[in-house]
């Protein structure tokens, strides 16, 4: 198992001020997520340019895309699709929450302050989701370069969750659902699996959830299945699921284009050719300045 993996978050909104910090640090065995609400059709450049600057680092980078809520409008959420799919073709893969749903899981009375800050806390738990499954050591480990392979093999999105509990008596599903999450999570087509288990588990506890969750996701392959012991007291799992090739949250849209890499890199090109050009006239007319300086003080 490779102990020295990083896992790098990145918020569109905050994207220059935390990515030339991690940039100079990543490498071809770390994780990036990128964080992008969807919806804003003056975004859309920029999230594409984001993307494959930090695709240029050669990190594993995982999108996470917000639907915007209904009440938004239907233009907004027109954007927001179209956004996905831009997302979806540039990212190794991509993860989606439904912000209609997110707002199903607070009060009517919720600041707005408080809701952006739980709708974020949803977001991050995904990503604590991975970082858990490749950081704790266990009896049978999944390491970074299965979930590499596991991600690359399907270009389909992700769904990454974990579930925690001392009792699985009502149905799975009820306990793995939530309304801001894919609800096509059990037809996914290849499953990696990770289960924590505390003191007072015992072995038929312990084959019953293998088994339920076996039946439950019967339609994929198990490509991996990790175990690890918490010592901590008490009968608790603590389960992480990581499926692959569930079906996108809505159509591409006819009129999606496809962003152009070759176009992306010319730009890129010009745009630096430009700004050496214009540092080299800076830095002529600061030397031609200081020369003249230096005539008139001896």
């Amino acid at each position: 198992m490779v102990n020295n993996v990083k896992i790098y978050k990145l918020k569109h909104n905050e994207f220059e001020a935390d990515y030339y910090q991690y940039a100079p640090h990543m490498n071809q065995d770390d994780f990036c997520f990128y964080q992008f609400v969807g919806g804003n059709p003056n975004q859309t450049e920029q999230l594409i340019d984001q993307l494959h600057t930090i695709k240029h680092e050669k990190a594993m980078l995982v999108g996470i895309f917000r639907f915007p809520f209904q009440f938004e409008g239907k233009k907004r959420f027109e954007t927001a699709i179209d956004q996905y799919y831009h997302m979806k073709e540039i990212c190794d893969s991509v993860a989606f929450f439904h912000g209609e749903g997110m707002l199903d899981m607070i009060h009517a009375d919720t600041t707005v302050v408080e809701a952006n800050n739980y709708f974020r806390s949803l977001e991050d738990e995904l990503v604590d989701a991975l970082e858990n499954m490749v950081s704790v050591p266990g009896e049978m480990n999944i390491d970074v370069q299965d979930i590499k392979h596991f991600i690359k093999q399907n270009d389909g999105p992700l769904f990454l969750h974990t579930i925690e509990s001392d009792s699985f008596d009502q149905p799975l599903k009820n306990i793995i659902s939530a309304p801001y999450l894919p609800d096509n999570y059990a037809d996914g087509k290849q499953m990696i699996l990770n289960i924590g288990y505390t003191r007072e588990v015992d072995m038929e506890a312990y084959r019953q959830i293998n088994l339920r969750l076996h039946d439950m996701f019967h339609k994929a392959d198990l490509v991996k299945l990790g175990s690890y012991f918490m010592d901590r007291p008490g009968k608790k799992f603590k389960i992480t699921l990581l499926v692959n090739g569930i079906e996108d949250p809505f159509p591409q849209p006819q009129h999606f284009s496809k962003t152009s890499s070759k176009a992306l890199k010319f730009k890129k090109k010009w745009e630096n050719l430009f700004k050496r050009s214009r540092e080299g006239k800076v830095s002529q007319s600061k030397s031609t300045h200081t020369s003249f300086s230096q005539e008139r003080h001896p």
